[in-house]
């Protein structure tokens, strides 16, 4: 009885690391989208800027902070302004696809 409710409490804890994982993630999309740095976020995290760049970098954000781009999410394979996750630039011949016809 008493492994099961250790094993129970794991299981519990383990859910809430998950939750406060979602909660972190989601904040940190909300710092960036208010305009926050990455060294702000970074700070505020209790690492540095390129360690929080490198950790949640990849996450799609609503909008392009360009002026001329109109892609709703940063979606590597369908944001066609080089601002995907980790990307940080427009895309240029070398990183487009190659296409066959």
């Amino acid at each position: 009885m008493e492994q099961r409710m250790a094993v129970a409490a794991v299981a519990e804890a383990a859910a809430g690391v998950e939750r406060a994982q979602a909660l972190l993630e989601a904040t940190v999309v909300l710092a960036r989208e208010a305009g926050a740095t990455w060294a702000q976020i970074g700070e505020a995290a209790g690492m540095s800027r390129q360690s929080a760049h490198e950790r949640w970098g990849c996450i799609p954000r609503r909008g392009c902070p360009r002026s001329d781009c109109g892609c709703p999410d940063h979606a590597v394979d369908s944001c066609d302004c080089g601002h995907g996750p980790g990307r940080g630039r427009r895309r240029s011949v070398v990183d487009s696809p190659v296409r066959l016809s």
